[in-house]
């Protein structure tokens, strides 16, 4: 079968010390410092074998992450810039989606023919975290297309808890199969702001006032959320124009550029003003660039005011607590989006056309051809082998 197949040199940096899993797996809890001259292509690979737990995909569609192209780019010294779990050699690919072609014998739910959605954080159900209920804090987490073979692929092998039925979305779009297959590739990011902003923060009263930060997939799917669960006013930040399109067209009433201000105090008092003086109920930080958001969420609460930090931030966070002390506030961090019925609830907003993640598509390239589409900065990319190849 064809496949993206990524390749890289165990070869710790000096003075990095590993960890037992790492010395004992060959993986890397932080791939920036052990992988060295990652390269990647389409290449013929094996067909996976479908084990007993298992159930055996025809890929349909996959997502293309930033995960996926960021681990793909190299520092000066040649090691891979992403900093996250990953072991190679691995077929790539960790939001995607497809058709039942073979059950493993030990297989109940679900049958050849289903269409199903796959997590992208496989939890073990046994460490203490799991234990307590927190899967995405598994200590033994797996990740397709980062741990093992994953959907940038003709066909994929997964444990059956991980999957999820697609069949209702496919009958609310009168059977397409192909719109099932890229609504269900697109759950991985909506599921991961669905984990914040509902499961772990919260979520708001219908009325409050809501602000996302920055406006790639996982904005763009909180823009989505919040406007269907009643956000009265719904305010993104975003300074790439394409993603300013992107924002409005998921429902951002606003849509600011965060450099256009002077200072942090202008930006807060711009907010507090769109919102007579009420302030923000909640705040979703998807940017990852904490050191100029907590400044202006410090200084534009709602009382009672929610910040959910869900993009992943590098370095220090410059944070005046008074502000969430002085209005009963809270900040709750989020990762992932596994467990907590979360799939099943995205699935069912899908299949009632409450939310339409097709909105946030900027590319559809053929697998032959995903270098090119990784090139795509702004929304998501799609992959499928049934799309037409690049002339």
């Amino acid at each position: 079968m064809r496949a993206f197949y990524v390749e890289a040199d165990f070869q710790p940096k000096e003075g990095y010390r590993l960890s037992e899993r790492e010395s004992s797996t060959g993986r890397a809890l932080r791939g920036n410092q052990i992988w060295k001259d990652i390269r990647g292509s389409v290449t013929d690979r094996p067909e996976p074998v479908c084990g007993e737990n298992q159930v055996k995909i025809k890929v349909g569609a996959a997502g293309i992450c930033g995960t996926d192209a960021h681990l793909l780019r190299k520092d000066d010294m040649g090691y891979s810039m992403y900093d996250g779990h990953s072991k190679y050699p691995i077929i790539t690919g960790h939001e995607f989606a497809g058709e039942i072609v073979e059950v493993g014998k030990n297989v109940k739910k679900l049958k050849v023919g289903d269409l199903v959605s796959v997590e992208s954080m496989h939890w073990c159900g046994e460490c203490d975290a799991c234990r307590r209920g927190m899967f995405n804090q598994c200590k033994e987490l797996e990740e397709p297309g980062l741990t093992y073979d994953g959907g940038f692929a003709e066909y994929a092998t997964v444990h059956a808890k991980y999957c999820y039925k697609l069949n209702d979305i496919m009958n609310y779009y009168g059977g397409d199969k192909m719109t099932a297959f890229e609504l269900g590739a697109m759950i991985e990011p909506t599921g991961v702001a669905y984990n914040g902003l509902f499961v772990r923060g919260g979520g708001i009263r219908p009325g409050g006032h809501v602000v996302v930060f920055g406006a790639g997939p996982i904005g763009l799917s909180a823009i989505s959320l919040m406007k269907t669960a009643g956000a009265a006013k719904l305010i993104a930040f975003e300074s790439i124009p394409e993603r300013v399109e992107l924002a409005k067209a998921c429902g951002a009433d606003y849509v600011f550029d965060p450099t256009s201000f002077k200072s942090a105090e202008d930006q807060a008092e711009m907010l507090m003003d769109l919102t007579n003086g009420a302030g923000v109920s909640m705040f979703a930080e998807c940017a990852g660039a904490t050191k100029f958001t907590y400044p202006v969420m410090a200084k534009s609460l709602a009382i009672g005011g929610k910040t959910v930090q869900i993009g992943h931030t590098v370095g220090l966070t410059p944070v005046d607590i008074y502000g969430w002390q002085w209005n009963a506030a809270s900040i709750s961090g989020s990762n992932g989006q596994s467990g907590q019925g979360i799939y099943p609830d995205v699935i069912a907003l899908m299949a009632s056309g409450r939310i339409d993640m097709r909105k946030m598509v900027t590319g559809r390239f053929n697998l032959e051809d995903i270098e090119e589409g990784m090139k795509i900065t702004a929304g998501k990319v799609l992959v499928s082998t049934e799309y037409p190849r690049l002339k």
